[in-house]
């Protein structure tokens, strides 16, 4: 048994739906006797993937699938729960750099691999192309360029600060694993959003937008030159004719861009179940098939030989861009501990309540409070 979440689904009359299904005939063929049945479940919620997991785990065991669909903050709760079986050595690793990091590092705890990644979605930069001269790749660029831009600083996970952050390095424990953030790197990310907001390119009604979805439509309804948007959601609505994508600017132009990992999680622990699901297993990330999906899917594929299968055009080459700078979402735990200090630290510097010096060091200070 296969439990999806409605983004892969079989019955969705999609050509990806229709790719999948076909795959999981093609396995049933070449192992006659075998049927594999789908069900499909909520990405969350109380009948969502992880909780009918963990119910049907305590009350009905037998109706649990051999393998599941998850996202890495769904796959990352299941083995602490212990509702999956980590793969651990019954697969070989992933290996770098034929699959790519962002993926495995997302389907990894401490090293050791929880689940095999297959696909991925990324937050990227969206923007209009006739108000750039190039991309705007770095800060400066959207210092010079056209207003209004747009990122969500009302993310209670401040997860775009939080990339803009690592990305220049920033690191987020000392030496004995506390959290920590180096107030001086803080401060830059802060001092570029200042900039913005008194040059006028980061309105103060970025305050309102809390997620990439509600940024990406404000730049299609003309409401931005620029805006946070999504890379399946952007290939699935954007204009070609106007609308570009690229990595989320950085200071030095080099970009990054958040990555959500999905990965196929072995829940079964009947060790011949076992055997079928990772043939499976095998069968579903095969680069031949795992590039069809993934293109149809709109989604990154997790290795380097799917992604070398698509065909050439503006969503390949998009998609090479995002693979060679993402990073995986971090943790609901690290979002949970460094999210409130980053969004206060913007909202203070937004309003012009603090400047970005002392909002840096608040943030630093407020992590520290017991």
């Amino acid at each position: 048994m296969l439990w999806l979440t409605p983004a892969f689904s079989t019955t969705a009359g999609t050509a990806a739906g229709d790719l999948l299904a076909a795959r999981l005939d093609e396995f049933e063929r070449a192992n006659p006797g075998l049927t594999i049945v789908v069900r499909v479940k909520e990405d969350g919620g109380p009948g969502g993937l992880l909780e009918s997991l963990a119910a049907a785990s305590q009350a009905a065991p037998a109706s649990l699938p051999d393998l599941a669909s998850l996202g890495a903050a769904a796959l990352h709760d299941a083995t602490l729960k212990e509702l999956i079986v980590p793969l651990g050595e019954m697969v070989d690793a992933p290996s770098l750099p034929d699959w790519y990091p962002f993926a495995v590092e997302a389907a990894q705890v401490d090293g050791s691999l929880i689940g095999l990644p297959f696909a991925a979605d990324a937050e990227a930069f969206a923007y209009r192309s006739d108000g750039y001269p190039r991309p705007p790749a770095a800060w400066t660029d959207i210092l010079d360029g056209p207003a209004p831009v747009l990122f969500p600083a009302g993310d209670p996970s401040a997860a775009f600060t939080l990339a803009q952050y690592l990305s220049l390095g920033g690191r987020l424990h000392d030496g004995d694993g506390r959290p920590v953030l180096d107030t001086e790197l803080l401060r830059q990310v802060l001092e570029f959003y200042d900039s913005a907001r008194r040059s006028g390119v980061l309105p103060l009604s970025a305050r309102e937008y809390d997620n990439t979805a509600a940024t990406w439509a404000a730049l299609r309804d003309g409401r931005a030159y620029a805006a946070t948007a999504s890379f399946g959601a952007f290939l699935a609505e954007h204009d070609p004719a106007s609308d570009s994508l690229q990595p989320l600017p950085t200071r030095d132009g080099s970009g990054t861009c958040i990555a959500d990992v999905w990965s196929w999680a072995l829940v079964t622990r009947d060790p011949s179940r076992q055997e079928q699901a990772l043939h499976l297993l095998a069968w579903l990330t095969e680069p031949g098939f795992l590039a069809d999906w993934t293109h149809a899917l709109g989604l990154l594929p997790s290795s380097t030989a799917a992604l070398a299968l698509w065909p050439d055009g503006p969503q390949t080459a998009t998609a090479n861009r995002l693979v060679t700078v993402a990073r995986p979402r971090p943790t609901t735990e690290v979002l949970a501990t460094f999210g409130p200090a980053l969004r206060t630290a913007v909202e203070s510097v937004l309003a012009g309540d603090a400047s970005p010096e002392a909002a840096a060091q608040a943030a630093a200070l407020a992590l520290q409070a017991p």
